[in-house]
């Protein structure tokens, strides 16, 4: 009933966009507040995370920084996790969450390995993150992309904090991600070469970087081959680097600052650590 009133005091919205967006929620989430629910809240993931499959491997990296609200935590916070040899974990969402999830899935994966004596497939880490996330339903704030190179080739998964995942040739997630996917849309092309594939994921990060606050300082790359993986990083962008250095030093002469009022407060010493007498 509350959703019919919504639906006749909003302006009104088609709500089949074939495909497209889709606005049914916003409907919803109006009438949950008429009948008193509180309205699903919003959050951001902080980071650009962006990963591209090319012919023979796979590119994956992240940008550097951590938030608290509008706050920088950290400036040199690692995304780029790394599961086996072959296989890695860039990770959007909470840091405390991340981290742990990563540890618990390179174990597994490395106990698998040791029992089976053959490598793990990226498939596996995809499955145990999802079915460890499921049960969590979404409480655990991991959003993953997982990729590496396995006997079939290279792989590449999205998988969300409530276990939904996909694959993709390219892809991105946080908060820069939509700066970031529209670079990897325009440029992404199938059978690229590995300078092609990691000057572009470069550039998709740069991308997020620029255009989101929460994202920023530097980014990490890691390049999976058959049989080689690299690490590069951390590469500070131009527009990270500090322009130029601070003119004014903030410190200040004794008595430059007036004082207001003086306040003397008596006391006694009863214990002293001083082992001098």
């Amino acid at each position: 009933m509350a959703s019919a009133d919504v639906k006749n005091t909003v302006p009104h919205m088609d709500m089949d966009r074939g495909g497209a967006f889709d606005f049914s929620n916003c409907i919803r989430n109006q009438a949950m507040c008429k009948l008193g629910a509180k309205a699903p809240k919003l959050t951001s993931t902080g980071t650009t995370i962006v990963a591209v499959a090319y012919k023979g491997g796979l590119v994956m990296g992240a940008d550097s920084r951590a938030t608290a609200g509008n706050i920088i935590a950290d400036k040199h916070c690692e995304k780029v996790h790394k599961l086996t040899e072959s296989i890695y974990a860039c990770g959007a969402g909470t840091a405390a969450d991340l981290d742990q999830v990563t540890k618990m899935l390179s174990g597994n994966l490395r106990l698998l390995e040791l029992n089976t004596g053959r490598k793990a497939r990226v498939i596996t880490a995809l499955r145990q993150a999802k079915q460890h996330l499921f049960n969590y339903q979404g409480y655990i704030g991991a959003y993953l992309l997982i990729g590496g190179v396995d006997p079939t080739g290279p792989h590449l998964y999205m998988c969300s904090a409530n276990g939904t995942t996909m694959a993709f040739p390219f892809t991105a997630q946080g908060s820069g991600s939509y700066a970031a996917i529209t670079i990897l849309e325009r440029d992404f092309k199938t059978d690229m070469t590995k300078e092609e594939a990691e000057k572009l994921v470069q550039r998709a990060l740069e991308a997020g970087m620029h255009g989101d606050n929460a994202s920023g300082n530097s980014l990490n790359l890691v390049i999976i081959e058959p049989n080689e993986t690299v690490f590069k990083g951390p590469i500070v962008p131009e527009f990270c680097k500090r322009p130029e250095p601070n003119d004014l030093a903030y410190k200040f002469q004794a008595g430059a600052t007036k004082v207001l009022k003086h306040k003397t407060i008596k006391y006694d010493v009863v214990e002293s650590m001083d082992l001098s007498h």
